[in-house]
């Protein structure tokens, strides 16, 4: 999903990553916090608070998903890395928790991290009003405004609708209480579109009503347009693994166990069949689509593509001779 994205720095074994999206979100940022502080002190000032106050608020954004992912790690939850990008931030695990108070916890820490944030800007902006100095007012505009924006960022991110942390929280109380993780995933990726498209809806109306707030307009339009996006992926991958979720590799080679050497890779045949695992099915092009063998993406992209004709299922599995039937 994040091809492009570059790393930046290891907090912790945890690899954070930059997406070059996020580059329109800060210039939309620092512009919008020097036009608000211009006023009071001036453009060059405002200029370099606007910059202070934009790293700041990327910082608490990052401290939002470092809470994600250390909570994943202490429950067992191995985590890949996290990206930040046009729309915020995304925790990269390799797999989902196992038992709903886990998903609570690792859900509900985000919000919890962002009032955090919230309260030490506030509490930062109280403080300098005692700063006799030319900068405490500087100090205490930008604190007071990053306060304010963690505040709002932790009470959207509670809306209960994936794929925000408030729709994951309203999952595991639907899984502890359906005792079904598919359904509790349904109802909350269903929930995610449907607020997409009330926020779609909502700069719609806006763009007809206010002729003066076309960039408000376009940022919910584009805001509401990836949540229903990201609600319906996550649907189509909860309905992917519960496919999946009884099914062995024995099931998918359905009889053609041997792969021998012989069998040729073709470009058209090779259907993903498992979202989290990165797991694809090996088909024989020659023998009526019959699933053959099972290998990862990596071992089939490093093949080059003018040569998938060419190459021969034993030289990309991992497997030997005969797969087993789990």
């Amino acid at each position: 999903m994040f091809s492009r994205a570059v790393r930046l720095i290891h907090v912790h074994g945890i690899e954070v990553r930059l997406d070059p999206s996020l580059a329109v979100i800060a210039i939309l940022v620092a512009w919008t916090f020097s036009t608000r502080f211009s006023p009071a002190f001036g453009w060059p000032l405002a200029v370099v608070m606007a910059l202070v106050g934009a790293t700041l608020f990327f910082a608490s954004i990052l401290a939002h998903e470092l809470a994600h992912a250390f909570e994943a790690r202490h429950r067992g939850i191995d985590v890949r890395g996290i990206t930040l990008f046009l729309f915020g931030g995304v925790t990269e695990m390799d797999a989902h928790a196992h038992r709903p108070r886990d998903e609570f916890a690792i859900a509900a820490v985000g919000p919890w991290a962002s009032l955090v944030c919230a309260a030490v800007f506030g509490l930062v902006a109280t403080a300098s009003r005692a700063v006799i100095d030319p900068a405490g007012p500087a100090i205490g505009a930008v604190a007071g405004l990053l306060g304010w924006l963690n505040l709002a960022l932790a009470i959207f991110n509670l809306v209960p609708g994936a794929p925000l942390d408030g729709g994951r929280v309203l999952r595991a109380l639907l899984w502890g209480l359906l005792r079904r993780r598919d359904r509790a995933v349904s109802i909350t990726s269903w929930l995610g579109q449907l607020l997409g498209l009330g926020l779609v809806g909502f700069g719609i109306w806006v763009a007809v009503v206010s002729t003066g707030a076309v960039l408000g307009a376009l940022w919910y339009l584009v805001v509401g347009m990836f949540l229903f996006s990201a609600a319906r992926r996550e649907l189509g991958a909860a309905r992917l693994d519960a496919t999946y979720t009884h099914t062995t590799v024995g099931d998918l080679l359905d009889g053609h166990r041997d792969i021998g050497g012989e069998l040729l890779v073709d470009a058209s045949t090779l259907p993903r069949i498992d979202a989290d695992a990165d797991l694809h099915a090996l088909i024989d092009a020659f023998a009526d689509h019959d699933a053959v063998a099972v290998t990862r993406q990596g071992d089939i992209v490093a093949v080059l593509p003018q040569r998938w004709v060419a190459t021969a299922l034993r030289d990309i599995t991992q497997s030997r001779g005969r797969v087993g039937a789990s």
